[in-house]
């Protein structure tokens, strides 16, 4: 794969209304094939901000269940099987932990039909969480591992055939689990909810962030899922004490660029 590796932050905050950031999303896009990371309310309309039509995405993945993740699955399906102009020549993909098919039931009792795809547009994957996993989407290798947040939470690490590689952590609180598969990786988009000292069980500091990326050897940080106190506070120099690479926080629609042949 000689193309870019390019990651779009479609939403940098969280369930809490923001007017400077939507809720929680990320878009992968590696040569012709998109993937879109968690899908908060108003996903689809961030979206088309990028540049990027509902019916250019190729996979969904689903780092856990909270509201504020997957608040756009619905709609997303909704408008695959109504709105005017979804055509694919293949099924879209959705992937999450074991759970997924019961949370898709659940939206079936409660909207009936409108909920239900159309027959073979989308397919549905659930992730074992017990276990690390590793499988092909071609050309990407997608490798997941259970992190410390939910029981169904999972982080996802996205690589190309030539080793460029993207992890997201999903929500997560500081865990082995995530240093072991962010090693080494070009770009780490890692959750840091709370500020230095405003610790919150099950979310990062941004210390914690920055140990993370120094342990994983991480060679570009970049922290997201900001709660509003986040924007009033220091978050790079606690981050920046314990991790000497490049650190970004996120805005929405920022882009970062893989470049092939390094």
């Amino acid at each position: 794969m000689n193309e870019s590796v390019e990651v779009i932050i479609l939403g940098s905050g969280t369930c809490v209304p923001s007017l400077r950031r939507a809720g929680p999303a990320q878009c992968l896009r590696a040569g012709d094939v998109t993937i879109l990371v968690d899908s908060a309310a108003g996903t689809l309309r961030q979206l088309l901000k990028a540049g990027i039509k509902h019916d250019q995405v190729d996979l969904v993945l689903y780092t856990h269940f909270h509201p504020d993740h997957t608040g756009e699955l619905v709609p997303f399906i909704f408008a695959s099987k109504y709105g005017p102009g979804f055509r694919r020549s293949r099924p879209v993909m959705i992937w999450g932990a074991e759970g997924l098919k019961q949370l898709l039931g659940g939206f079936e009792a409660a909207y009936g039909e409108w909920a239900v795809p159309a027959s073979g547009s989308i397919l549905f994957e659930e992730i074992p969480v017990h276990m690390k996993t590793s499988q092909q989407f071609p050309p990407l290798t997608i490798s997941t591992i259970h992190t410390a947040h939910t029981s169904q939470s999972l982080a996802y690490r996205i690589e190309t055939a030539d080793g460029r590689t993207v992890v997201f952590s999903g929500d997560t609180d500081f865990c082995q689990e995530l240093i072991e598969i962010s090693r080494e990786a070009d770009l780490l988009v890692i959750e840091c909810a709370a500020p230095e000292g405003q610790k919150v069980k099950g979310h990062m500091t941004p210390s914690e962030a920055g140990t993370t990326a120094h342990e994983a050897g991480v060679k570009h940080l970049v922290l997201t899922h900001f709660y509003p106190e986040c924007d009033k506070s220091d978050m790079l120099t606690p981050c920046r004490q314990k991790y000497s690479g490049p650190v970004t926080l996120a805005e929405d629609m920022m882009r970062f660029i893989i470049p092939a042949n390094r």
